[in-house]
């Protein structure tokens, strides 16, 4: 690391520090609003299908009476990461991991906005003698009510971008058609409790939870990520399933062997070699919103998320999946019931893992 480097990254650290405690604002919301619309583009970006999330009719027969936002849709409102100080020092960013607590849900019509305070930052070096600075970021989020409905906490990783090296490369996997086919399969068996309510007394400490596929990551999962700036774009599981309905529009992409929408056909390696990847990839905030569908699938309509923290363990790179699986940990007698889960790759690597509590309601 050349001194000028140093000086900037130590400058970088110390204004950080200074941050500790402050309101910062890194960024304009997406949404001010859960509008049904809104909610739909986001749903599709997260690759959700659920019903109350996208369906009045079906909305209207559940005790909300009304659509639902799904619980991830707050980061449209304020994104949960806060980078440091702006300071022009050679720095690559990870997210380390994403944590939220929800107390009330959103409901289709709702105004919202959200506030964020740096609300600490503090420095580890790994294993490899590389020095890790992190950023902690407090996020609360107000309906138009003035009534808290939810505040999460984010982690940011900065650490030196070291020339053109990159702080992850492996080969991109490739899947052949019997690979394809089994990845179809498990995308058809995805489980959904839905209106077939599940009460707190149903459930056990060891109950297994039904698996969940996410991938292979194509440039569409990153279209639809951010579906909730315009039109509704489906890509992961839903675009696949739709896309098979219409082959003619469809093309193979070679580096996977995915078929695909004709306008995801561009993609562009060389581009992701800035960010520190051997392709393109996805972040912590994406993790976080993927994972919440593994929960709300489990938990159905009368279900309420109360907390999710998912954490990082692995970049999920261009086509890599996930498979998550997950157990019931306990319940308390507050009808609460803790869930743990993991994320792994197809390589059989841990990619995420977390918690989650979620209140179930009572046969009584």
């Amino acid at each position: 690391m050349t001194n000028d480097a140093e000086e900037r990254i130590e400058e970088f650290a110390a204004k950080s520090r200074e941050l500790v405690g402050k309101e910062v604002r890194e960024r304009g919301p997406w949404n001010t609003e859960a509008s049904a619309d809104a909610i739909r583009h986001f749903a599709y970006g997260i690759d959700d299908d659920n019903p109350l999330w996208l369906d009045p009719d079906y909305a209207a027969k559940t005790s909300g009476g009304k659509i639902q936002a799904p619980p991830a849709f707050l980061v449209s409102v304020l994104y949960p990461i806060l980078h440091g100080a702006p300071v022009a020092a050679p720095l690559s960013s990870l997210i380390g991991g994403v944590a939220c607590e929800w107390f009330k849900p959103v409901y289709a019509g709702e105004k919202l906005r959200a506030s964020s305070i740096q609300k600490e930052m503090f420095e580890k070096t790994n294993k490899a003698g590389r020095r890790l600075i992190f950023i902690i970021g407090e996020f609360t989020y107000w309906n138009g009510a003035d009534e808290i409905v939810a505040k999460a906490t984010g982690t940011m990783i900065r650490t030196l971008q070291e020339g053109t090296s990159l702080l992850y490369d492996r080969e991109i996997t490739h899947y052949d058609e019997e690979a394809i086919a089994g990845i179809e399969a498990e995308y058809r068996a995805e489980k959904r409790t839905g209106a077939d309510t599940i009460h707190w007394e149903d459930v056990a400490p060891g109950d297994e939870l039904p698996p969940m596929l996410r991938g292979p990551l194509t440039i569409g999962d990153m279209v639809a990520w951010n579906a909730a700036l315009g039109p509704s774009y489906k890509a992961g599981r839903l675009g696949y399933l739709d896309i098979i309905k219409a082959p003619h529009n469809a093309v193979i992409t070679p580096k996977i062997g995915l078929p695909v929408k004709n306008s995801q056909q561009h993609e562009d390696f060389t581009l992701a070699a800035g960010r520190g990847m051997p392709g393109p990839f996805d972040n912590g905030v994406m993790r976080f919103a993927w994972s919440t569908p593994y929960v709300t699938n489990w938990m159905g309509d009368e279900g309420f998320l109360k907390k999710l923290d998912c954490q990082v363990r692995k970049p999920m790179v261009y086509g890599d999946t996930i498979r998550y699986a997950g157990k019931v940990a306990e319940k308390s007698e507050d009808g609460s019931v803790t869930l743990e889960f993991t994320g792994t790759n197809q390589l059989g690597e841990i990619a995420s893992k977390g918690t989650a509590e979620v209140i179930l309601p009572s046969k009584g």
